[in-house]
């Protein structure tokens, strides 16, 4: 038994303890702006949706994101925001209570890839097979579409909200940060070696010349491509972490 429990600990490490897949749970001690739910040792920053049931429906009521975990419980803050919606489920008035559902990891499994290059997307898709991964080269041309060389964390955040993307993989000097989308913090990392130093700007696609508009005059080009997104990771990875 104990080899059998060690050997679970190492494919753990070995393959991320980021737990993707959704789970639904009762709300509990609900206020109107937070509730709890039995699922303890969560990561802060994951996000879900809250559900009502009734009969055979099932109604949005708005979406929430973990607070604060510990080993008996999490706590969850509600959005009051309309920004995941989903034209197959009915929506109204109602406001999460006692006995409604949360769904933890809610689209955590269709995920955005911000790389470097194409051996670093091969790799990471390699790893995390039960991921969707969106073709990067629909965000690209959304760029250039909207005149933005140099995504920001907003633009980054607001594509993916739109186009239903729950969780973005950075691939940052030999370490992937896995962002939630609706909370956009860092809720796992992982070591992952990539023997390329082959660097694309803004990140690995097949779209080229994304040009900033005529009459803007600010930089046409990431200058370097690890410290751009280092610097974006840094900030919400050390305010999700404090």
């Amino acid at each position: 038994m104990k080899i059998f429990l060690l050997f679970c600990s190492f494919v753990a490490i070995l393959f991320g303890s980021f737990d993707f897949d959704t789970k639904e749970v009762e709300l509990f001690d609900t206020t109107k702006n937070t509730a709890h739910i039995k699922i303890p040792n969560l990561k802060k920053g994951q996000s879900g949706i809250v559900i009502h049931k009734y009969q055979n429906n099932i109604v949005i009521l708005d979406q929430a994101i973990i607070t604060s975990s510990n080993d008996n419980y999490s706590v969850i803050k509600f959005l009051h925001k309309d920004i995941l919606p989903q034209k197959s489920l009915a929506k109204s008035n109602l406001k999460p209570t006692n006995g409604d559902i949360f769904v933890l990891n809610h689209l955590a499994k269709t995920s955005l890839l911000i790389v470097p290059n194409k051996l670093a997307k091969q790799k990471i898709k390699s790893i995390y097979t039960s991921n969707n991964f969106i073709d990067e080269d629909f965000f690209a041309a959304y760029l250039k579409l909207i005149k933005e060389p140099l995504p920001t964390k907003d633009t980054i955040r607001n594509f993916c909200i739109k186009n239903q993307i729950g969780t973005i993989f950075f691939y940052i000097q030999q370490k992937v940060y896995i962002v939630d989308t609706l909370s956009f913090q860092v809720v796992d990392t992982k070591d992952i070696k990539i023997d390329s130093k082959t660097t694309q700007v803004p990140f690995s696609t097949n779209i080229s010349n994304i040009k900033k508009g005529f009459w803007d005059f600010g930089d046409d080009q990431i200058k370097d491509y690890n410290k751009y997104y280092l610097n974006m990771i840094k900030n919400i990875y050390q305010k999700g972490n404090k």
